[in-house]
């Protein structure tokens, strides 16, 4: 039910008010950040609007048409999201056996856990056979609701061609069909989409939000719900990840790589570098980095402003941290902005061992060697 979406009240408000006035636009954009309902949303509203039950502008829930729709089998609503490129039939039909499973375990996935994340074998995108195979479904009339629905699923990963031939469709489409799409990258998408599109943008959600769903829903107790809110930096699905256990082991290897920092431990880094061979573990690299970030920034705050502190049960390890030093702020920041580059070199074809080895060197370099050509300067004065 779009009731129970947490955090959105402002996106929900705004499809229940275009519902109640007889005004639902054809062509939706859900935008915003990462992890924050927006892709549960879409298919909440598909549920509302083919509900022949509905009430207060909301899906019953129990209804047959809302089952199939929360099990991904109602004849009039399309899913699409980003493969890599399979070979597919006239149809929309994955020709290889192989390509089919890993279609139908992510789907599984996303039925059973929405939250979590499922990585495909390959580099993943829209194709442009998949969107004309959507064309022409968007011309059958639905057979059992009121509504045909196309959900696209992070659609700024269209491809070029796949966008263009879809700008046809989103200008004129059937009356009886709604068009939602979904993206964290608005700007990756093409202006002419943009504009087809009614916006409703998607924020993150609060901790306090966060915090409480946890409590509530998860049963996790008040100090490790404080923890996963702030740590999740207003991701839900991240929060929810972790409050399922299915990222705390991240988040240990994350300030393991801290301790490798600490302990001047080379060939803890090199050991460690080996669970991304051959490219492997994408996602959790990123996961990896993205922890990292939270981290070096809680140093900012850590004398500053010690309320924002996300790490707030490693507060002994930032001590002794900051203590290698009187860290400045300047190479913080510099440590920060080059994660978020290593970041970047993911979706690139450099080999993940080696951005794990250059990342920990180039932090290693800021809070040592840099250290150490300070300290000589001071000692002799005269070199400077």
């Amino acid at each position: 039910m779009l009731s129970n979406i947490k955090g959105q009240e402002q996106a929900i408000n705004s499809l229940k008010q275009l519902i109640s006035a007889g005004k639902a636009a054809q062509s939706y954009l859900f935008y915003g950040p990462e992890g924050v309902g927006k892709l549960t949303t879409a298919f909440e509203f598909a549920k509302v609007v083919n509900c022949p039950n509905q009430k207060n502008y909301d899906s019953c829930d129990n209804c047959p048409s809302c089952r199939k729709i929360d099990h991904f089998s109602h004849p009039d609503v399309d899913f699409v999201f980003p493969t890599p490129k399979f070979e597919t039939s006239a149809e929309g039909e994955y020709k290889k056996e192989k390509e089919q499973i890993q279609v139908q375990n992510f789907i599984e996935q996303l039925k059973s856990t929405p939250y979590s994340r499922y990585q495909f074998s390959k580099a993943t995108s829209i194709q442009i056979d998949t969107i004309r195979n959507l064309e022409r479904k968007i011309y059958f009339k639905p057979g059992e609701g009121k509504y045909r629905i196309i959900i696209i699923a992070e659609a700024d990963e269209m491809t070029r061609s796949a966008a263009n031939a879809f700008l046809k469709t989103l200008e004129e489409p059937p009356l009886y069909a709604i068009i939602i799409l979904t993206t964290t990258k608005l700007s990756a998408l093409l202006p002419t989409i943009i504009s087809r599109c009614q916006k409703i943008r998607f924020n993150a959600v609060t901790t306090e939000i966060i915090k409480h769903h946890l409590k509530e829903r998860y049963n996790i107790e008040n100090m490790q719900a404080e923890i996963i809110a702030r740590i999740s930096n207003g991701n839900m699905a991240k929060a929810i990840l972790m409050a399922q256990e299915q990222q705390i082991e991240t988040r240990n290897m994350a300030l393991n790589f801290v301790d490798f920092i600490l302990n001047k431990d080379l060939e803890g880094i090199y050991n460690f570098s080996e669970n991304f061979k051959q490219n492997r573990n994408k996602e959790l690299l990123k996961d990896i980095l993205d922890f990292l970030v939270l981290w070096f920034g809680d140093l900012l705050y850590l004398h500053q402003n010690p309320n924002r502190v996300v790490n707030i049960d490693q507060e002994e390890k930032l001590k002794k941290f900051y203590a290698i030093r009187e860290i400045f702020d300047k190479d913080v920041r510099e440590i920060i902005l080059l994660i978020e580059q290593s970041k970047k070199l993911l979706e690139g074809h450099i080999n993940f061992e080696l951005i794990v080895i250059d990342t920990f060197y180039q932090i290693y370099n800021r809070v040592y060697i840099n250290v150490e050509r300070l300290r000589s300067s001071n000692r002799n004065p005269s070199s400077v």
